[in-house]
């Protein structure tokens, strides 16, 4: 998975380095060293809950903005596979980005399911710095793409009422926002239930947070909230109604998130020089909540929780069902042609097999028959 030419070229041009490759590196030396002062001083303030993303703009949307715009992209790609009644044979598409700062969440959905459908993408922010900037990222983009219109307008709508307009939004968005919104243990259903209300019958509400423990346990709490309350339907991460067989495993110490492999753009990679942070995994938690419950276009199918693990003499992973967290495992003396695609599983792919034993509740060993498919993988 890659950032897109036209999306890197137009981060490099507003942070006012267009040409910034390795060769070049050293004539920005000035320019760098400043973006990555920045970044020390936003880590020290995102450790302590303080924001301030509109002080160090820069670094923010130079080392955010492409890895937010991805992991929308691969979130978009997952939903337009697995639910494709959503956002076929709509004349306009119609996305709400909440919180959109640069546009991240928004373009990056966009990229995800573009086709010859019109667009309408509208950002909502309370920052005028950063809806400044988004008006800057989309701007080549509009002039480019006659099928989709921009609209952008600074609002708090952390109370969750919307302006009233004709025509209801069919992807509402909320990227890394509701940190921000709600600094409480919990995201208010209510609140969910009234963005619902703004989306059209087959809409949805796509929320991306960081993969902190913390943040991605609320993310299980509110998944568990709807759930119990049936006032609306979670279509992913999760393959089944039950409530989350994380929450309570090893004394609450577990959480759902993604951990996915991608290739960071170079840019990054020179800016990333003596920060050493880890760039090269999208890390996040997420969840796609919908008004009414939609049939997935595949069949019976599983959630990897896990990166594949080796241990002496198997290799293992650990699966979402709906009767909890289960252990897959094939030991390495069962291995054959029929089951070697269990060998590229990665956490966050969408599997289906068959001939499993299952040993017990929450241990299902591989046979040498066993055929394993991997229907949706997010490391692509």
């Amino acid at each position: 998975m890659r950032l897109p030419a036209e999306i890197e070229q137009r981060v490099l041009e507003l942070i006012n380095m267009p040409d910034l490759n390795w060769k070049s590196a050293r004539v920005h030396n000035k320019k760098i060293n400043r973006i990555r002062n920045q970044m020390y001083k936003l880590a020290e303030d995102f450790a302590q809950t303080i924001p301030s993303a509109d002080l160090y703009s820069d670094a923010y949307f130079a080392y955010n903005f492409p890895m937010n715009f991805v992991k929308a992209m691969v979130i978009a790609k997952e939903v337009n596979f697995l639910y494709p009644q959503l956002f076929n044979n709509k004349d306009t598409i119609r996305i709400l980005d909440i919180g959109c700062g640069e546009g991240a969440g928004m373009l990056g959905f966009y990229y995800g399911i573009k086709n010859s459908t019109k667009f309408v993408l509208t950002g909502i922010d309370t920052s005028t710095q950063m809806l400044k900037k988004c008006k800057n990222m989309t701007h080549s983009l509009k002039n480019r793409d006659t099928c989709i219109r921009i609209k952008l307008r600074r609002q708090d709508v952390s109370h969750g009422l919307l302006k009233k307009k004709t025509h209801k939004y069919n992807i509402v968005i909320f990227a890394n926002s509701l940190a921000e919104m709600f600094t409480g243990n919990n995201i208010p259903v209510k609140f969910i239930e009234r963005i619902l209300k703004s989306t059209d019958d087959d809409g949805v509400i796509i929320i991306i947070e960081p993969a902190t423990k913390y943040l991605s346990r609320r993310l299980m709490n509110l998944r568990n909230e709807i759930i119990r309350k049936h006032k609306a339907y979670v279509l992913l991460p999760c393959f089944h109604k039950n409530e989350c067989p994380l929450m309570d495993i090893r004394k609450q110490k577990e959480w759902c998130h993604q951990s996915i492999s991608w290739h960071p753009p170079d840019f990054m990679k020179i800016l990333n020089q003596g920060l050493n942070r880890e760039i090269n995994y999208l890390k996040f938690s997420y969840l796609v909540i919908s008004k009414k419950e939609h049939k997935r276009n595949i069949d019976e199918s599983f959630l990897v929780l896990s990166h594949l693990l080796k241990e002496k003499g198997k290799k293992k992973c650990f699966l979402c069902t709906p009767t909890g967290r289960v252990e897959l495992v094939r030991l390495n003396k069962l291995k054959t042609q029929a089951n070697r695609e269990f060998d590229r599983i990665s956490k966050g792919d969408i599997i289906s097999f068959t001939n499993v034993v299952q040993t017990n509740p929450h241990y299902w060993q591989i046979t040498e028959d066993t055929q394993i498919r991997i229907l949706v993988s997010k490391n692509i």
